[in-house]
């Protein structure tokens, strides 16, 4: 009987009609012979007579209602592009907002967006953006929004006295298609009226819906076009002047590589890049880290961010391992010999060439391949006394390579198989990670079951192999006001993705509940409102014991002046046990109940002064009263269309915080030392944006990151997580402090091609001695060792196409 039960349950949850799609609307483009002017003027003899795409729907700010103003749109093609005009009426022309921004951000701007989805599948697709000023931004769209993706296309942007136009031109060299006859794209038209902030689409999205692209009309009428000859190289040139104030003298180097994409067909594409130059991508942030977890930076890479989206399967794929710190860079102090000292010790392996094939067949089937390699890395050591020098190897030649294999399924479902594979010929050790990964939607679309299995394996001489194992399986309401999720998750002891993935911790077991409700039309002040409460039971895999329980809670609600308020927070209502704090296998810290809470503020950026204004207060309810605060304020400012400068201010402080300083060995026995400690950060950010025009931009990025740590006493860790007193009084103090300046001036002077001229400066430092005054502390900061690097860098897009059009 419960069998049947079960059984009758499942099919009317994965198996019920689709009771709530909509019929899509439908366009069709026309073929021309006379290929329009791209102007942001729509008097070429091209438009004349083409199907228009009107009767728009808002999505915000009252989801479904008619918009307030009349768009229309038309398509035409060729046997080389599609083209797009479309007309956007406005009885205030004037009153349209322009902000200038850099390319792939959009500002303070009205816009226009084209969704192409030229295999129809609801999936995945292309997005077009162009602002009211011209500014260009673009997207691969594979359930996110994917804007390091960048293509080659042309647009023109015009305010007129009936509102303002926008003109496109899509080569198929951008987009990839099917081979077939007759072509049948999902299109959706999205227009953003800022000053109303009113957002519209052509086909109607409706919020209460997961999923924008599977809401797309059809673009139809497109008849015997072949997917181009795809092959471009963008070659580059860059010199730089490096400079540290310990030395009087300045160091030049010279570099030279080329990227080069081609489609292999209609489908799929290699990108490779040889001997590539990451210098001129922004500072990363550094932090003091007091906690047992590595700190995960952003990766900023491009090549390493566009057209990756394939690969972002499992979680094992963080590429910031690739061309990272050399994995013996901190052991080279421990091999100095008498009179001897470090010259040079590299904190980043070179690259020396990157592969990526991907794409998808008709039947949607996706495969990917990755490859990169990176050569060895050298610290220089020389004898003070003699001056001889010697090499230390901190990093062997290591090869990665991923591969993944997606199969689409009905109704946006997929499965997924993928490999991660880090082999080091010197040292005879290879880490292999391998995983499944689907997601399964029923007819309606209104519930998803999903999940991932990974297993990781290490392989080196001399030494037992690693096998560790990872799954999580979800189920989720995803269709209206009020929508929830359950999932369990398990993670073995010795998995480990963290050659070429990134994971905080293992050893751990998961089951949370996440309740979501969304208000997707407004209600009187409110015009959206979205609520999430979770709660999450955690325990160790290995032994199985307990961990913690957390209830969190994040609200916000935007208003009808456009200002937001919002809330988040967390209590754990029960003591816990922190595995990982004390850094030695089989020791545990009792943690004692505790809370966060956090309040933030959002004005109208709209406005040409905004700010945003958070804090927070959270305690553990213990003896040791141990409390934490928070407050953070972000002002901007815009002086003009082109002119905008932006603030942060960021500080922490935590009273009798405890944590781990150190461990050693005493009759065979670990013993693990606490510190409790009074920490402080503040952070302070200044950005100054100024945009010529829709080509060139100067960017200037100031950063001041200050920490400390003062210990007042110490404890020792007990089996039963709990502290006692020590003789141990070890100075444990740090200062911390970072300083980095970014100024970058960019110049697109041709399609895909690009000047850059950058400076930037850094400073790190780090001592025993904590400083209470802050200019006292800068001014410290700035004696330190400064290292500054100018920087010169063209690069040229050449696409074959266009040369052989002008041959």
């Amino acid at each position: 009987m419960r069998a049947n039960f079960l059984l009758i349950l499942f099919l009317l949850i994965f198996c019920s009609p689709i009771a709530f799609s909509q019929v899509p609307k439908l366009v069709e483009a026309k073929k021309t012979e006379l290929r329009p002017v791209i102007d942001g003027v729509l008097d070429d003899k091209a438009w004349q007579g083409v199907p228009v795409a009107t009767d728009f729907v808002q999505l915000d700010p009252d989801n479904g209602k008619p918009s307030n103003y009349k768009t229309e749109a038309r398509f035409v093609y060729d046997n080389t592009s599609l083209y797009i005009g479309v007309m956007m009426y406005d009885p205030h022309p004037e009153k349209i907002l322009t902000a200038l921004s850099q390319r792939d951000r959009v500002g303070n701007a009205d816009f226009l967006s084209i969704l192409l989805d030229p295999y129809n599948n609801g999936q995945d697709g292309f997005e077009f953006l162009v602002t009211a000023s011209g500014v260009q931004w673009d997207a691969r769209v594979i359930h996110r929004e994917d804007t390091s993706w960048d293509a080659v296309w042309k647009s023109a942007a015009k305010i007129n006295n009936q509102g303002w136009v926008v003109e496109m031109e899509i080569p198929y060299s951008a987009i990839r298609f099917p081979i077939k006859d007759v072509q049948e794209w999902g299109l959706n038209i999205i227009r953003n009226v800022q000053r109303d902030r009113e957002k519209v689409s052509w086909n109607f999205i409706d919020k209460e819906v997961d999923g924008f692209v599977n809401q797309s009309g059809q673009l139809t009428g497109i008849r015997d076009i072949k997917p181009p000859l795809r092959l471009s190289v963008t070659p580059y040139f860059s010199t730089y002047m490096d400079h540290s104030s310990d030395t009087k003298k300045w160091t030049n180097n010279y570099r030279g590589g080329m990227d080069l994409k081609y489609g292999l067909n209609g489908s799929f594409t290699l990108d490779m890049m040889l001997i590539p130059d990451f210098g001129q991508v922004q500072s990363d942030d550094e932090v003091l880290n007091l906690s047992p977890f590595e700190v995960q930076f952003d990766e900023k890479r491009q090549f390493f961010t566009e057209g990756t989206e394939l690969f972002n399967r499992g979680g094992i794929f963080y590429t910031r391992r690739i061309g990272g710190r050399p994995m013996d860079m901190y052991d080279v102090e421990d091999q100095l010999e008498e009179n001897e000292e470090i010259v040079e010790n590299p904190i980043e392996s070179k690259i020396v060439n990157a592969t990526k094939i991907s794409g998808r067949t008709r039947k949607g089937l996706g495969i990917g391949v990755f490859n990169a390699m990176t050569r060895s890395a050298y610290a220089s050591i020389e004898d003070t006394l003699t001056g001889d020098t010697r090499k230390i190897k901190t990093q062997p030649f290591t090869n990665y390579n991923m591969l993944v294999v997606d199969q689409r399924l009905k109704n946006e479902s997929y499965v997924s198989l993928f490999n991660t594979n880090v082999h080091i010929p010197d040292r005879n050790y290879t880490a292999n990670v391998s995983g499944t990964e689907f997601r399964l939607k029923n007819n309606a679309k209104t519930y998803e079951l999903g999940g991932r299995a990974i297993v990781s394996q290490k392989y080196q001489s001399d030494e037992s192999d690693d096998f560790g194992y990872f799954y999580r399986l979800y189920f989720e309401r995803i269709r209206g006001n009020f929508t929830w999720n359950f999932f369990h998750r398990v993670i073995s002891d010795d998995y480990d993705p963290n050659d070429m993935g990134f994971l905080y911790r293992n050893n751990q077991i998961n089951n949370n509940l996440n309740l979501f409700y969304r208000m997707s039309k407004p209600v009187g002040p409110f015009l959206r409102m979205f609520s999430w409460t979770g709660i999450q039971h955690e325990s160790r895999f290995e032994p199985r014991r307990y961990s913690r329980f957390t209830i969190r809670n994040s609200t916000n609600m935007t208003f009808k002046d456009q200002t937001t308020l919002g809330f988040w927070g967390y209590v754990r209502p029960t003591h816990g046990y922190d595995y990982d704090e004390p850094r030695v296998d089989g020791m545990r810290y009792r943690e004692e109940s505790n809370y966060l809470l956090n309040l933030w503020m959002s004005s109208d950026y709209r406005k040409s002064f905004a700010i945003d204004i958070a804090g927070g207060y959270g305690e553990h309810l213990s003896s040791a009263h141990q409390r934490e605060f928070r407050l953070e304020v972000e002002p901007r400012f815009r002086f003009s269309d082109k002119f905008l400068i932006q603030g942060q201010v960021e500080w922490r402080r935590q009273l009798n915080d405890r944590g781990y300083v150190d461990n050693e060995e005493i009759n065979g026995a670990d013993v693990v030392y606490f510190g409790e400690r009074n920490t402080s950060f503040l952070e302070n950010t200044l950005s100054a944006n100024y945009i010529f025009n829709n080509k060139s931009s100067l960017i200037v990025r100031a950063r001041h990151y200050w920490a400390k740590a003062e210990y007042d006493q110490f404890f020792e860790l007990k089996d039963n997580g709990r502290l006692t007193a020590t003789s141990y009084d070890e100075n444990n103090d740090i200062n911390f402090n970072s300083f980095t300046v970014d100024l970058v001036y960019t110049w697109r002077f041709a399609p895909g091609s690009e000047l850059a001229l950058v400076w930037k400066n850094s400073i790190f430092d780090s001592e025993e001695e904590v400083a209470h005054n802050f200019i006292r502390n800068l001014k410290k900061t700035f004696d330190a060792t400064q290292f500054n690097s100018f920087s010169v860098k063209v690069l040229y897009y050449l696409d074959f196409l266009s040369l052989k059009k002008r041959m």
